[in-house]
C-alpha cells in the first residue's frame, strides 16, 4: 500500500521510519533465556486451595511484541486489581522447566495456573502434573478438540478461539489487496494456528476468488532475523502485499520488512500498531483477560472441579478486529462495510466460519496459478485495461494535436 507523501515532510518522515526499523529488529542474541524461571511472587505462599485466592500464569515467549504473552500478562494484572488475587507470572519458561514450574504451582497450593502457549499443552495434558495436583486447576491456552484425553482438573480452551477474527481480517484484506498475494507468518505450525490460516483463507475467498495465499512458518517464535528473512522473501518472490504475522518475537522481523518495503501488515493478539504506525492496517483481537475472569468468577462462586476441568471451553475471545487507525482514511467506507457485514453473518450464522485443522508440523503448499508481478504492472490494473487506457490517452492525445493544427491553419489562412 504505497502512500502520497507531501514533498516538505518527505525527509523528516524517512528518518523516523528508518530509526523506527532499527528500534523494530530484534536479533536473536536479544531473546531473554533463563537458566532460572522468572518468577513475581509478591506474597508469602499458602498451601491450602481458597481464599485468599492465588492464581499463576506461565508463559513461554516474549512480550515486547505485545502479543500471546503480553496479553495474558495483562489479564493476570486485571485479576489482581479488579479481583483481589494474589498472583505470580513465570516468564520464558523454558521447555524443561515446564513440570517444574508446574509442580511448584501445584504444590504451593494456587487455586488456577493459567499456560499460555501451545508449547505447554504435553505438560498440561500428559505430563501427570494435574492428577499429582489435583485441587489445582489448570487452563491451557489454547488446549486440544474436546476428543483429545482431559485430566480432571484441566480445561483447555478451544484451539478455534480466533477463527472468526482471523475470517474477518481475510475479508478486509481480500478487499485490499492490489497484488491478489497475501501472506500469513507463523512461529510454529499447531493445530489451532491451521485453523487460524483456513479461517484467513476463507474469508479472502469469501469475497475474492482470484487471491492467493501464502503460509509459512518459521519453527522459531524468537528469530526476528528469520522472520524478516521469510517476509522479504513473500514480498519478492510472491508479490504479496498484506501480510498477517502470528510469530511473536519472529513477528517483529516480519514487521520490520513491512516497513522497509512499505507494505501493510496485520497484527494478532493485541493492538500492535503501536509497533508500525504507517504499516498496521489493523490486529486481530483475543481477550484472554476475559477467559481469566470466567475461571476465577467460577472459582469463587464455588463451582465444583468436575464442572471447571475435564473439557474444552468454546469461546470467541478471538472474534474481532481492533481499529484501522493510520489506514482508517486509506480504507474505502464500501469495504469497512463489507467487513461489518461479515461479522453481522458471523453472529447471526448465515455465516459459518470453517474450523479446519490438519496434523503434523507443515503448513500447506503454495497454491498454483497465482498472479506474478509481470501480470500487474500496475497493482490492480491487469494489462488489457492498461493498453485500452494508453490507446484511449494517445487517441485523445492525436485528436487534440490534429485540432491544434487546423487552428493554426486556419489563421494562416
Amino acid at each position: 500500500m504505497k502512500l502520497k507523501i507531501n514533498m516538505k515532510w518527505r525527509f523528516p518522515i524517512i528518518v523516523m521510519t528508518v530509526i523506527l526499523v532499527l528500534s523494530m529488529v530484534v536479533p536473536n542474541t536479544t531473546v531473554i533465556t533463563n537458566d532460572e524461571v522468572q518468577t513475581e511472587t509478591p506474597f508469602t505462599p499458602r498451601p491450602s486451595i481458597g481464599p485468599p485466592y492465588k492464581a499463576a500464569l506461565m508463559v513461554g515467549g516474549d512480550e515486547t511484541d505485545l502479543g500471546f504473552s503480553w496479553v495474558a500478562i495483562q489479564g493476570m494484572y486485571a485479576l489482581e486489581s479488579i479481583y483481589g488475587w494474589n498472583i505470580s507470572i513465570s516468564r520464558q519458561v523454558a521447555f524443561n522447566d515446564q513440570y517444574g514450574v508446574a509442580s511448584f504451582y501445584g504444590a504451593e497450593g494456587y487455586d488456577v495456573v493459567f499456560m499460555v502457549g501451545g508449547q505447554f499443552i504435553s505438560t498440561s495434558y500428559f505430563s501427570g502434573v494435574a492428577e499429582l495436583y489435583n485441587e489445582t486447576l489448570f487452563v491451557q491456552i489454547p488446549g486440544l478438540n474436546p476428543y483429545a484425553p482431559v485430566p480432571d482438573n484441566v480445561v483447555g480452551l478451544h484451539p478455534a478461539f480466533q477463527t472468526e477474527g482471523h475470517y474477518l481480517a481475510g475479508v478486509l484484506a481480500g478487499l485490499m489487496t492490489e497484488t491478489n498475494n497475501l501472506g500469513v507468518v507463523f512461529g510454529e505450525w499447531y493445530e489451532y494456528l491451521s485453523m487460524e490460516f483456513y479461517a484467513f483463507k476463507a474469508g479472502v475467498e469469501s469475497i475474492n476468488d482470484v487471491a492467493c495465499v501464502f503460509a509459512r512458518v518459521a519453527y522459531d517464535w524468537g528469530d526476528a532475523a528469520l522472520g524478516k528473512q521469510i517476509t522479504e522473501a513473500l514480498i519478492e518472490q510472491k508479490n504479496v502485499d498484506i501480510v498477517v504475522q502470528v510469530a511473536d518475537t519472529t513477528g517483529r522481523g516480519v514487521i520490520a520488512a513491512c516497513i522497509e518495503t512499505d507494505i501493510a501488515v496485520i497484527g494478532t493478539v493485541a493492538d500492535q500498531y503501536s509497533l508500525a504506525p504507517l504499516n498496521t492496517m489493523t490486529s486481530i483481537g483475543m481477550d484472554t483477560q476475559r477467559l481469566m475472569e470466567i475461571v476465577v468468577q467460577r472459582i469463587e462462586n464455588g463451582t465444583a472441579m468436575s464442572v471447571l476441568g475435564n473439557t474444552s471451553w468454546e469461546l470467541n475471545i478471538g472474534n474481532y478486529l481492533y481499529p484501522y487507525h493510520h489506514y482508517n482514511d486509506t480504507i474505502p467506507q464500501s469495504v469497512k462495510d463489507q467487513v461489518d457485514e461479515a461479522k453481522a453473518g458471523i453472529a447471526n450464522g448465515t455465516i459459518i466460519v470453517p474450523q479446519i485443522w490438519v496434523e503434523g508440523s507443515d503448513p500447506p503448499v503454495d497454491p498454483t496459478d497465482c498472479p506474478t508481478a509481470g501480470d500487474d504492472v500496475i497493482p490492480g490494473f491487469p494489462p488489457f485495461y492498461l493498453a485500452l487506457a494508453f490507446a484511449t490517452t494517445l487517441g485523445v492525445m492525436l485528436l487534440l494535436v490534429n485540432k491544434s493544427r487546423r487552428i493554426v491553419n486556419k489563421r494562416k489562412s
